[in-house]
């Protein structure tokens, strides 16, 4: 039978470059590394690697299962980790994503302070794209996630909410002779310009969503040799390369010689969305409700 150690043994072979650099770091005689390889692989059916040549590589099925495994293993040693804090009295560990076109303003840190103060716990953040959000929340490696759709993929296996809309600017250097005296644009006089940023040929999210407002507008943004999907997008635009269409949320970041400017069209507001996994524990599900009654709030106001 395959052993949790046979799996450790496959995944350190690999990111070391081979068997001998695995057994150094393992401190296992090579031979016995290569025999607990070869069990494994008549455990399990087929071969994990191709040895056909001086330097072994994996088979299209051994590179599956490698993967597979990473993913698993570190989600498993993630769960440990939490196990090991809760055993010492110390709060769970809840991880929240966010894509990088969402700003963690004074709102957010807010609402976080507050969680950690009425359940409990610590948080983790990271910034992943929408994509890698709804991936890692599937398999556990996070627990919240922040998104701005839209996204390629359907929001059918988790939970959804929205959190707020607000309104689309664009981000232009102050001193931009076009522009510098405009308090607001249509999306079509943006057409002769350069843009920063371009959507991702496999994800959605913001440059994806203003992009599409350039399309309904009659014509492609023209991008600029140098661009960014990130928020150093905005460092581009201080530097004179362009413009780029950015959420309302971007004012607490902006570069000192960059300034936003109204967009005069209808239907320019940009969602934000909390997500979770379906069916998932307590502590997770009481965290997405704070959330939610907080921006709700905020709206009423």
């Amino acid at each position: 039978m395959w052993t949790f150690k046979q799996f450790n043994y496959l995944i350190t072979i690999v990111e070391t470059g081979g068997f001998i650099a695995a057994s150094e770091k393992l401190f296992i005689a090579q031979s016995a590394l290569s025999r607990q390889i070869k069990n494994l692989e008549e455990e399990i059916g087929f071969e994990i690697f191709d040895r056909s040549e001086k330097k072994i590589r994996l088979t299209p099925a051994g590179e599956a299962l490698y993967k597979s495994l990473k993913t698993n293993i570190d989600h498993l040693k993630s769960s440990i980790v939490s196990a090991q804090s809760i055993s010492r009295g110390e709060g769970r560990i809840i991880k929240i994503a966010h894509s990088s076109s969402i700003v963690l303003d004074q709102n957010k840190l807010e609402i976080f302070e507050q969680l950690c103060d009425t359940h409990n716990i610590d948080i983790e953040m990271n910034t992943l794209s929408s994509e890698l959000q709804l991936e890692y929340l599937l398999n556990g490696t996070i627990d919240l996630g922040f998104i701005r759709p839209p996204i390629y993929h359907n929001l059918n296996d988790v939970n959804s909410i929205s959190l707020y809309t607000a309104p689309l600017y664009v981000a232009a250097h102050i001193s931009d002779p076009l522009l510098s005296e405009k308090e607001s644009i249509s999306i079509r006089e943006l057409a002769p310009l350069n843009f920063v940023s371009v959507p991702h040929k496999a994800r959605g999210g913001l440059s994806y969503l203003a992009a599409n407002l350039c399309l309904v507008n009659g014509f492609s943004p023209k991008r600029t040799r140098i661009y960014s999907r990130k928020r150093s997008q905005l460092e581009l635009v201080a530097n004179g390369f362009g413009v780029c269409i950015v959420p309302e949320e971007f004012e607490v970041i902006l570069p000192s010689n960059v300034r936003l400017i109204q967009i005069q069209d209808e239907n320019t507001l940009s969602e934000v969305k909390l997500i979770w996994k379906k069916d998932e524990d307590l502590i997770v599900e009481r965290c997405a409700a704070s959330i939610h009654a907080y921006y709700s709030a905020k709206q009423m106001n």
